[in-house]
């Protein structure tokens, strides 16, 4: 059908793993959709530490691994 980054339709834009600075590991799976792309928030699942990324709806988060600070509150 050709690239789907011409299509619009959505798509994975992107997928990662992040460390935040709690020192939780996530994985972040970033939506994407041509024309329909804007500044969408995602937070550390431990700490809930706020993060940006340009999607087409909040990117989706896994925890792989908890914090290491040994703290317990938020961000």
């Amino acid at each position: 059908m050709g690239n789907p980054y011409e299509a619009n339709y959505g798509y994975e834009k992107s997928s990662r793993e992040q460390t935040c600075h709690c020192g939780a590991v996530f994985h972040v799976s970033v939506p994407g959709q041509k024309g329909h792309e804007e500044p969408e928030e995602y937070y550390c699942p431990e700490c809930h530490c706020e993060y940006k990324a340009r999607a087409s709806m909040s990117p989706t988060v896994t925890l792989i691994s908890g914090r290491t600070d040994g703290k317990t509150g938020s961000c």
